[in-house]
């Protein structure tokens, strides 16, 4: 019966399990499950402070939405494959089964590897053309990135259909091994060259070595997506060593999707001070109540000063009505024609200082105030 034999041999001493195997599906799909999921949290941030904070969406948030929709995709295949049996030692899987396998969801998941990587990719070299457009350099950069990325990943998806039309019963995963290799090859220079452009850019600018520091950390979180890279790469040749595929294929996935999430949550993170900076401004105006008062708040709190400045010079008495206040002001002696300008001048201060309460209570008090309230509400800012 074809159906119950092995994939391959198993080895001295031990039978074939066909009912419950051992397997490693829990181990794979979990930690890429929360990778996704903290990916998706990065995403939701980045499109939610764009679209009701900045109020303004590029090209470079729509490819990012494409590279998470096709990780979320490219996770459910995965999740599909170790549903069926994938994740066990392979003599405990028949030929049959693995072929079927093969053929479907490891032949999806091959051709999605590359338009998910694109898609990363380009949303990240997009994200340095916005940023650093006015650096020629840069932006040339990003041009050739493009490009290579391109000519990459489409060759890679264009070639797995072409080798898995060629192969019997469309089982492409062996054959296709050395292809896989280079192309995973390329694709960790491809990493490499997306950590250099920005950091590059950013030692270019004018700024403080602080500032420099503090922008680049923000790109250095793409290590993780290069050496998540290189540790694919390295445990996809160990594959070439071993004939129990299924069973030790679980670290180059679990790395596989760490590269494509990280490369997204890191084009996420520039939109993250705006979030903090806006969460803060929130809570700062809900803690100060004079922020939200307003002005006329602070005026209210002028005149106040004003009038009890007012009622100690009077001896605390109330000050009257403004309609009644002429009554309490002497009237000024008249002023001779032939008074010299000086004396004129002598004379109209005297007036204004008999006057000067109502006067002074509206003008001068209340445009300080203002003043004072405004650099308040801008303090953040210093």
């Amino acid at each position: 019966m074809t159906t119950l034999t092995p994939a391959i041999p198993p080895p001295s001493g031990i039978q074939s399990n066909f009912e419950d195997p051992p397997g490693r599906c829990y181990l794979t799909v979990i930690p890429c499950a929360a990778i996704v999921g903290v990916m998706i949290i990065f995403v939701f941030v980045r499109m939610y402070t764009k679209v009701y904070i900045l109020k303004s969406i590029g090209w470079d948030d729509y490819t990012c939405m494409f590279a998470a929709v096709s990780s979320v995709v490219y996770l459910g295949f995965l999740m599909a494959l170790y549903a069926l049996g994938f994740g066990v030692h392979e003599w405990d899987i028949t030929y049959h089964n693995l072929e079927s396998l093969l053929s479907k969801e490891g032949k999806t998941l091959s051709a999605l590897w590359g338009p998910t990587m694109f898609f990363t990719k380009l949303s990240l070299l997009l994200l340095y053309h916005r940023i650093f457009a006015p650096d020629r350099v840069t932006k040339y950069l990003v041009y050739f990135g493009i490009l290579y990325c391109f000519v990459l990943y489409t060759s890679f998806l264009l070639l797995t259909f072409l080798l898995c039309q060629s192969t019997l019963e469309g089982s492409c995963e062996r054959e296709m091994d050395l292809f896989v290799l280079i192309s995973r090859g390329f694709n960790v220079l491809a990493d490499i060259y997306l950590l250099i452009i920005p950091i590059a850019a950013v030692a270019k600018l004018h700024m403080p070595l602080r500032q420099k520091v503090g922008v680049s950390a923000v790109f250095f979180a793409g290590m993780l997506a290069c050496l998540s890279g290189i540790l694919a790469l390295y445990y996809r040749t160990q594959l070439l060593s071993t004939r129990d595929i299924t069973w030790h294929s679980t670290p180059v996935f679990i790395f596989t999707v760490l590269e494509i999430n990280t490369g997204i949550i890191v084009s996420c993170m520039p939109t993250m001070p705006a979030l903090i900076h806006d969460t803060r401004s929130q809570i700062s105006a809900s803690r100060n109540p004079r922020s939200r008062r307003g002005r006329g708040h602070r005026h209210r709190s002028g005149r106040s000063a004003t009038r009890s400045c007012q009622q100690k010079e009077d001896g605390g008495k109330k000050p009257a009505p403004p309609s009644q206040r002429h009554v309490r002001f002497e009237a000024p002696q008249p002023v001779e024609l032939d008074s010299t300008p000086a004396l004129r001048r002598m004379e109209e201060a005297r007036v204004r200082v008999l006057r000067g309460p109502a006067v002074s209570f509206f003008s001068d008090d209340s445009s300080d105030a203002d003043v004072g309230g405004d650099e308040e509400d801008l303090g953040w800012l210093s």
